[in-house]
This record gives structure tokens, sequence and C-alpha cells, in this order.
């Protein structure tokens, strides 16, 4: 289906890719890794055409449908459901050719339209759309909110949705679980398993792929190694191809160590020349094997916290969380001690960041009690925490500023953990990626060594490498954990303990993913939210649905058939008058009185014939009209 041969690739002076090979076959279902920077979003672009190889061939099957999701939104006064079935080029300018119609009143025009817009499956088009809506986490609700009026995590949601809607044989998606929360992450897993074209994803989620792919491809060194397999098994097979890579490599540098040794004490010697000479051009032609290079830039860890702190650090009691007079959560009951490890579980909207900003004093509880220890030291992460860095400022100054005290050296050093290296730590935020943003704030938060950790999405924008560096750290903080995560692999590594906020409560809940996704699916059940998604079409549709409902369009149809029937017989009639006109212009048909007399009762029959079907044609067309403007 997608053939690469011998493809280079460079970005100014950097070459990404070098002489690559590989293949996609019809329904393959392959994750596409690789540390950030290596080319993963310039290969999706090279699939595209959006950009051309420098050497080699790609070769694409005809007819074959790419699918990726749209960057940015193209069309903020559109309605959300509207929004995402206009993907679909042909319903989209159906629809507008219907919205036109009715506004010339072209009731006729109109209905053609309406036929076709059916016919071609656009309500149950629209139904399939409010089910993705619905997995990915939209309410009934939003469905009739403008798209300009959603946050650009939830418009990123909505261009996800618009690609699944339409037909592929190929779907392309790059990082599609950033800003999903756990329920639409397993929503979206479980709908790609049954997706039923090839898939090429690219993921830092280690779950996620693992569950989805059946091939790895990585990008490493300018090439691509392909593996069998999930994401689980290409790590097992990378490790021991490096562990074999590391055994050939000390091997060779024995047996190079060995002639070099050879050439340096007889290369002076007459009796040993050749024979120094001959492993001189031994040592030439030896192709070197490469050392293995760690895979991980990042290696962080919490500092030892100054104080272990005794008792309760944070304790909610009989408490009423939410904004203003809105009430989200009910008589909380919540007391955290040191080292305690909690994952936070509950569907979007359910009050997990509303919990979250009452324990860190960003909202007022509204009634009840919070107590907090005297020493407590609250180290927070949400999207938030990016958006509060200064886009003028360094990596380096973010951190002076937090401590003028140390050396410009020491937070150098420390700022080296987090991959800010050379001219990087030097260089202003506003240059930076998502992924980067958030390295610093990470690395501001793990300076300023907090006993209380609440970390809202911490992995948004952060590769493999940098996740399993926070997992590790996480694993040895000696303080408390409160952690919201649609990563399921950190969630696991790094808690010890459940709460489910739902319903108005908070609640411990005995279970692991698997239960909580059945937990998921039975609230869901029980709401309905599905079928009531589903059911919600826009506003336009419903006036259009009153209109043509089933009754009219049976009423419709038989006056349809008989416009255009009537149609038929007046154009045939109007020929035959065209001829009959031409007839009397004959003058010989003069000469004939009888014969005169014939035709021009012949053409005055006509014209009545004519009148009479004109007349029968207006009334059909108005009694069309009055049924659908009732």
């Amino acid at each position: 289906m997608i053939f690469f041969k011998n493809v280079s690739y460079q970005v100014e002076i950097k070459e990404l890719f070098d002489n690559i090979n590989f293949s996609i076959f019809p329904n393959q279902k392959i994750g596409l890794v690789g540390k950030n920077g290596t080319g993963k979003t310039t290969l999706f672009n090279l699939i595209q055409g959006n950009l051309t190889p420098d050497k080699g061939d790609i070769e694409i099957a005809k007819n074959t449908r790419i699918v990726t999701v749209k960057q940015e939104v193209d069309d903020f006064e559109a309605k959300v459901i509207d929004y995402v079935v206009n993907g679909i080029e042909s319903l989209k300018q159906l629809k507008i050719k219907m919205q036109d119609s009715l506004a010339t009143e072209n009731f006729v025009d109109y209905s053609k339209y309406h036929e076709e817009y059916e016919s071609l499956g656009g309500y149950a088009i629209e139904s399939q759309a409010g089910k993705l809506l619905s997995g990915l986490g939209f309410g009934v609700s939003q469905l009739q909110q403008k798209v300009k009026e959603l946050s650009g995590g939830w418009q990123i949601r909505l261009n996800l949705a618009q690609a699944l809607l339409q037909e592929s044989d190929i779907l392309l998606l790059d990082e599609p679980t950033n800003h999903l929360d756990l329920d639409a992450v397993l929503w979206l897993e479980e709908y790609l398993q049954e997706y039923k074209g090839s898939l090429l994803l690219i993921s830092h989620d280690r779950i996620f792929l693992d569950n989805v792919v059946k091939q790895i491809f990585h990008i490493d060194n300018k090439n691509i190694d392909t593996y069998t397999g999930n994401y689980s098994s290409y790590e097992k097979q990378s490790y021991e191809q490096k562990v074999l890579q590391q055994k050939q490599f000390e091997k060779q540098q024995k047996h190079i160590a060995h002639l070099e040794s050879f050439v340096n004490r007889f290369k002076a010697k007459a009796s040993k020349a050749k024979q120094a000479q001959s492993r001189v051009k031994m040592l030439e032609k030896i192709q070197r094997i490469e050392a293995v290079k760690s895979d991980s830039e990042f290696s962080f860890e919490f500092k030892q916290v100054k104080e272990h702190l005794g008792g309760t650090l944070v304790s909610l009691q009989n408490a009423d969380l939410g904004y203003g007079t809105k009430k989200i959560l009910n008589n909380v009951k919540l007391n955290i001690y040191n080292e305690m490890r909690i994952g936070l579980l509950g569907l979007n909207g359910a009050g997990k960041s509303t919990l979250i900003k009452s324990l860190i004093g960003d909202i007022d509880i509204l009634s009840g009690k919070i107590e907090k220890h005297p020493n407590l030291r609250v180290g927070y992460f949400s999207q938030h925490s990016l958006d509060m860095l200064d886009l003028q400022a360094s990596p380096l100054l973010h951190m002076q500023r937090l401590d003028s005290q140390v050396t410009q050296e020491k937070l150098r050093t420390f700022l080296g953990s987090f991959n800010f290296v050379g001219d990087k730590a030097l260089a202003k935020a506003g240059t930076f990626s998502g992924g980067e943003k958030a390295r610093l704030a990470l690395a501001m938060i793990v300076y300023q060594q907090p006993n209380f950790l609440l970390l809202d999405e911490p992995t948004n924008h952060l590769d493999i490498g940098v996740r399993e560096a926070l997992t590790v750290a996480l694993q040895s903080f000696q303080g408390a954990i409160i952690l919201v995560s649609h990563d399921r692999f950190l969630l696991e590594s790094t808690v010890d303990e459940y709460m489910l906020v739902g319903e108005g409560q908070v609640k411990p809940f005995d279970g692991d993913m698997k239960d909580y996704y059945k937990y998921i699916l039975e609230v869901k059940k029980t709401q309905n939210d599905t079928s009531n998604i589903a059911g919600q079409i826009n506003e336009d549709s419903k006036k259009q649905n009153r209109r043509l409902s089933a009754d009219k369009r049976k009423q419709l149809k038989p006056l349809q058939d008989k416009i255009k029937k009537l149609e038929k017989a007046l154009e045939k009639l109007q020929q035959q008058d065209l001829q009959m006109q031409d007839a009397l212009q004959d003058q010989s048909l003069y000469d004939d009185k009888e014969k005169l007399q014939q035709t021009l009762l012949e053409h005055s029959n006509l014209k009545a014939k004519i009148e009479e079907i004109e007349l029968d044609w207006f009334v059909a067309l108005e009694e069309l009209e009055s049924i659908s403007q009732n």
C-alpha cells in the first residue's frame, strides 16, 4: 500500500533519514517510536505528500485514502456536531445547498438535496459522529456549542473525532492521547483495536501502544528498524540486540587493540614490516561497531525532604467543594498522610481538578473544614503551569529566580538532568516545544523540595524517556502524592491506592484499571450518554426533520413524482407546439381550407392541454411548498 524505497531527507543541515526502506500493508497497526526530533512527524508529512524526499521514491497505491488529525480548527463558528460531520466534504457541500435552498424558499431543490443527503447516510453519519464525541468525553449540551466556545484541548478532541469519522485506508495519529483524560483514552484504545484500516501511531503511552499496535517502527540514527510485536516486545528485542551489540563492540575493541599493538611494536622492524603493513590494511577494512549509547537523556530525583512530617498533611472534614454557589463535591472527608500515594480516578467533569484546587488553596471550600500541616510544601503541576512560565526567560533565569544564592554552575548541572544543556539552558522558554516547557515546569517543582505533590496530567507532551525518568523519581519520593493521569503505566508504577471522584463524592476505589473501565461502561450505560448524544443532531437538521418527518416525506413523494411526470408531459407537448407553429408558417397550408381548419383545431386543443397541465403543475408545486413550509 505504501512503499519507501531508499528515501533520504534532511531539514536544513540536519539529515533525518538516510536511505530508509519500509512498507506498510493493509490492516497493519504500527507504533512509530523514537526520541523527539528524530523525524516522526516529518515521516507523516512525507507520507501525506506535504514534503518531498531529497532522494528515493515513495510509492502509494492508487486511491489510498490517508486521513490524519488537523493541527488547527478551521471553522470556529460551526456547531460541534456540524464541525465533525463537515469533515466529509460531500456531506458538507450538500448541507450548504440545503441551507441555501431553504433561505431562498426553493423547496423543490431543497427536497432533492435532502433526499441525496439521506441516501448518502448523512443522518446516520451524524449519529455516528455523536457516538465518537461521546467516547471522547463530549456531553450532550456541548454538541450545540460553537467551536470557538471550546478550550484548546477540547478543540483538539474535536479534530480527532472528525478524523475518526472519515473513511480511511490509513490513519495517521500523532499523540492522540494528549489532552484526553483516562476514560477517553480507554475508549479510544478500544476503538482503534476495532479499526479495520492500517494505523500508524505516534505515542509515548507504552500501555496504549501495547494494547493497540502489532508492530513497532523505531527511528534511530537516521534509519528505521522494524520489530514484530507490541511495545513491550520491542523493548525486549531491542534490549537483547543492544546486549549483543555491546558484546560484539567489546570483542572488536580487543581485536583492534591487538592489531594496533602489533603494528606499534613491529612497524620499525624490517623483518616484520610486511606483517605490520598487513595489519594496518586489516585495521582499515574493519567496519567499526559502535558502543551502545544510553537511551535516556534524563535522570533526576526529588531531593530528600528537609523534615519528615508526622501526622496529617492535609485534612478535609465534611467539606463541600465547588465554585461560587455551584457545589460539585459534597461532604468530602479526606486525610492525607506522609508517603500516601493516591491515584485520582473519575470521569471528565466529575470534580478531580476541583478537589486538587481545593487542597492547594486555589479555590476556597464552600463549607466544612480544611486543615494543613504548618510545614507543608506543595508541588503542584497542571497544564496551567506551562502558561505561568516567563516566555522571555531562559531555564537558567527561571531557576535563578527560585534561588539567587546558588551558583550558576550548580543550577546548570541541575538543569542538565532535565536535558537543558549547553545553549538550551540559555534559550527563551517561548521557543520551546510543549514537552520542553513541561520539563522546565517539572524541574522547578523538583528543585523546591516539596513534601506533597499534586500532579494533574503531568505526562502531556512528555516523551517516553522523560516519563520513565519521572516514574523512577516518583517511586523514590518520600512525601505524599496525589496523581491524575491518563498514563496507566505511571499510575500503576507509582500509586498505592485509588480514590474515585464521581456522583458528587470522593471515596476509595477497590480495583485496578480493568475494574475502572468496567465502572466507566456501567456509568455511561446508566446515564445513557451515548444514545442521548447519538440522537442529538444540529438545530438545522432538527428543523429539517420537523419539516420533512417520515409522514411528510410520504406526502411529498407522490407530489414529487407527479411534478416530474407533468414536467415530462409538458416538455413533450411544448415540442409538439413548436412543430405545429412551424407548420402554420407554411403558406401552402392556407390553400387547403379543410386542412388548415383541422390544423388550427388541433393547435387549439394542444394549447388547452398545455394550459391544463401547467395548471396541474402549479397546483402540485404549491401543495409541495405548503407541506414543506408547515
